[in-house]
């Protein structure tokens, strides 16, 4: 079996209880790319484990993505990150929550007790070890733990020169089929955006739809309905941009700093949800009404929590 077919197979075939064969080709192809030299490579379970922390903590604490419809089913990488952050959206970056935060130690050696000991033994197929080797020893269908200064795996150098050369390509087919797995259980837009780039996509200035907004909604505060000042005017997403993933005339809003600090990423009431489709149909975007509905009530399904507005 070549590079290619094996690492198609990995992320394609077989059954998957959860996402964590996702995240391990993703470390292995971003491990792979950043490695200056081609040859046998020792990785220790930690630097895997602070990768796996990184995914889930901006899926889950960020983006909200469902990764199983029951709670109790859920990954217990989710379990573990929700024990320690709490299930509430984090606005911080992921940087700046951890500075402040100084528990990332801990949960990343909870992740690596709790995450890493079944899915890379399993990763490849038992009779083709061509990414890496590891020392976890078979017994029937089990697979024994390793002691803590054989909790490693070791990266074939022909394996690593295979997923730089094809990063790219292999990078996509991934996380396509990460996002097939989990757009059974999520009604979130743009799922391939929020799994692809983990916070680093930069969000677009609203400065242009201000003066659009200001004759439409005569200069007040969407939620309080207080007169805006000339500093003091926000462009705001309605629907938390952290689920929409995109900017979008029907769902901004003007608001004060008070309001558009205390909103946040939280929704606001079904009564303001009426309001903004009044708006809307203001603009001749009655269809649209129809997608800020649902858009309003699978964020809702997602987890984001609902404010007072």
């Amino acid at each position: 079996m070549t590079f290619e077919e094996l690492f198609i197979h990995i992320i394609s075939k077989g059954k998957k209880d959860n996402t964590y064969k996702f995240a391990l080709a993703k470390f292995l192809l971003d491990y792979s790319l950043n490695l200056r030299d081609i040859e046998d490579t020792k990785i220790y379970y930690r630097e895997i484990s602070e990768a796996f922390l990184k995914y889930y903590w901006f899926q889950e604490c960020k983006y909200k993505i469902k990764q199983d419809f029951k709670q109790s089913s859920q990954p217990i990488v989710i379990t573990i990150i929700q024990n320690f952050c709490g299930t509430e959206y984090i606005p911080d970056s992921y940087d700046k929550y951890f500075k402040k935060n100084k528990f990332k130690e801990d949960l990343t050696k909870l992740i690596e007790k709790k995450c890493l000991n079944d899915v890379i033994p399993r990763f490849q197929p038992w009779e083709h070890n061509n990414f890496y080797f590891h020392n976890h020893e078979k017994s029937n269908k089990k697979y024994k733990v390793p002691s803590d200064d054989d909790k490693f795996i070791l990266l074939q150098a022909e394996a690593i020169s295979f997923l730089k050369k094809n990063y790219e390509l292999l990078h996509k087919a991934l996380i396509l089929e990460w996002a097939k797995f989990l757009e059974k259980t999520n009604f979130t837009p743009k799922l391939i955006s929020k799994i692809e780039n983990l916070g680093e996509t930069k969000r677009n200035s609203l400065t242009r739809f201000k003066k659009i907004l200001l004759e439409i909604d005569n200069k007040k505060c969407f939620y309080c309905n207080c007169d805006l000042d000339n500093d003091d005017i926000h462009v705001d997403h309605f629907i938390p941009w952290s689920y929409v993933f995109d900017d979008e005339l029907w769902n901004l809003v003007l608001s004060c700093s008070k309001c558009n600090l205390k909103k946040s990423d939280y929704l606001a009431s079904e009564n303001s949800l009426v309001k903004i489709q009044t708006r809307n149909e203001k603009l001749n975007l009655v269809q649209i009404n129809k997608d800020i509905t649902e858009y309003y009530h699978s964020c809702k399904k997602a987890g984001f929590l609902m404010g007072a507005f």
